[in-house]
């Protein structure tokens, strides 16, 4: 039976401990398992242009856009404030390039993370580059001494929204390992959950011939866990959908 391939958004990763230092592309073992695991082949390139990232989404289903370095301000036209983290370049234009190809394709987009931050701006939003500095008293989103397997807060998810008819809930638990947000949801992006300090954590396209759903937490590493199976299948789900078009 044939496949959905879904292409993985890169980062990189420096390799110090060998005799010389190494760059590399890379993405968490999670991201590609749990595609594998739910019928879907990924595939991870290098950081591509925008002619690439668009011969690369013609022949594939969906992108999954994954965590990572903070976005570039630059992008949604704000100054680098110093409570900004650590910015890639080249992989905030490879990035937008992907994005830009899968919505002019029409291919699913599924993001967490930064992934989901640089999805928000694409679609002409903006982010808080550090939310403990600029909302100042948070719930702890950068919850860094929790393991991204475990629940760090709960988030309220919006009745009626795509998330809320999948899970059939009014609330679960997620991880949260993220110190920016979304400050404004771009053009035709819909809410679907909030954290109880009210600070959005999930949103959707509307739009009835493009999938796109965006997650501020990582679904992908909540193993055996019963409500991020199923936002990890819907994905998958619209891939084959895509695929069998």
């Amino acid at each position: 039976m044939k496949k959905p391939v879904i292409v993985i958004s890169p980062q990189t990763h420096e390799i110090k401990n060998l005799p010389f230092e190494m760059k590399m592309y890379a993405t968490p073992e999670k991201n590609a398992w749990q595609l594998q695991q739910r019928g879907a082949i990924p595939v991870m390139p290098s950081f591509l242009s925008e002619e690439e990232a668009e011969q690369l989404m013609a022949m594939a289903d969906g992108l999954f856009m994954t965590g990572g370095a903070d976005v570039g301000p630059d992008l949604y036209g704000e100054e680098v404030e110093e409570f900004c983290g650590e910015i890639e370049k080249d992989r905030d234009v490879s990035d937008m390039n992907l994005l830009k190809a899968a919505a002019k394709l029409k291919k699913p987009i599924f993001s967490v993370c930064r992934g989901s931050q640089i999805t928000n701006v694409f679609f002409g939003g903006k982010l808080y580059q550090d939310l403990n500095t600029q909302l100042g008293d948070m719930i702890k989103h950068p919850d860094y001494f929790t393991t991204k397997t475990e629940e760090s807060h709960v988030i309220n998810i919006v009745e009626g929204t795509p998330l809320h008819k999948l899970l059939g809930k009014d609330s679960i638990g997620v991880n949260s390992t993220h110190h920016q947000g979304y400050k404004v949801l771009g053009e035709k992006l819909i809410p679907m959950a909030f954290a109880p300090d009210g600070l959005c954590e999930s949103f959707y396209l509307d739009s009835d011939d493009h999938w796109v759903r965006c997650y501020q937490w990582h679904p992908e590493m909540q193993d055996f866990n019963e409500n991020m199976d199923k936002i990890l299948q819907d994905f998958v789900n619209a891939c084959v959908e895509n695929m069998n078009k």
